[in-house]
């Protein structure tokens, strides 16, 4: 039987290997203007934020530099003690509420944002997430939910020419590896998330052309320059859509 993903194993190789590289500065430069130009108290502080699967713990770290009052969550004990080193060496360890668990087992308590961020691919079931979101979030709440997007991951295969595995519909990751365990499909989770009372009021996507890229010239050999055309078209279409990530902020409705 399928198991949600525990990273406690991996805390190490996510580090370096996602928030050490280009990859994780795309995504948190992402995830950073969207919420600053969708959530006008983003950077003004005052709400009560979850970090849910929150991981090394930079989104809920972020809020609490904002003067929020954060949660932050994660399965993986490892992984929080990394995220508290890290706020610790920002002076605002003592400013987070920590909690070491599975997701399900935190209190039905109602957040005024909830930041969900690379987890939903982890679970064994993600419909069991989304129906926790409707008991962690009020009429005024925000979702920032982003998730890793299938149908870009078969056009990378199609791409690479592994035609076997979309034929096979072998899309989930090697064991032990940060190939997420179960891609979703954009659509997929849209729907779900209005058969659960929530709109999502804006899209964007997270490495939208640089994962496609093959030999580097040009301007993609600039770290800085692919940031910037990342976040110039990560909203646009049909660009957002080709997003190796898809982040999604909901409201409900």
């Amino acid at each position: 039987m399928s198991q949600d993903t525990n990273f406690d194993d991996l805390a190490a190789h996510f580090q370096y290997k996602i928030y050490g590289s280009r990859k994780g500065k795309i995504r948190l430069s992402v995830l950073n203007r969207d919420l600053q130009q969708v959530v006008p108290r983003w950077t003004k502080g005052g709400l009560s934020v979850l970090d849910l699967g929150a991981g090394l713990g930079q989104m809920g770290i972020k809020a609490a530099s904002f003067g929020h009052d954060v949660c932050i969550n994660d399965i993986s004990g490892n992984m929080l003690v990394v995220a508290k080193n890290n706020a610790k060496e920002q002076g605002l360890v003592e400013h987070i509420t920590w909690f070491h668990g599975a997701f399900q087992s935190l209190e039905d308590k109602a957040y005024d944002i909830v930041l969900c961020h690379a987890l939903l691919e982890w679970l064994a079931d993600p419909e069991v997430l989304l129906q926790k979101l409707t008991k962690l979030t009020h009429q005024d709440s925000v979702v920032s939910l982003m998730f890793y997007n299938k149908d870009a991951l078969v056009l990378h295969n199609l791409i690479r020419g592994n035609f076997k595995k979309i034929e096979k519909k072998d899309f989930s990751g090697m064991k032990g590896g940060l190939t997420p365990q179960n891609p979703l499909q954009p659509a997929w989770v849209e729907a779900k998330l209005h058969d659960l009372g929530f709109e999502v009021t804006y899209k964007s996507g997270i490495r939208v052309f640089s994962d496609y890229v093959g030999i580097k010239r040009g301007g993609n050999e600039s770290e800085d320059d692919v940031v910037n055309m990342e976040l110039q078209y990560s909203n646009q279409q049909p660009y957002q859509q080709m997003g190796r990530y898809i982040h999604f902020i909901c409201r409900p409705h």
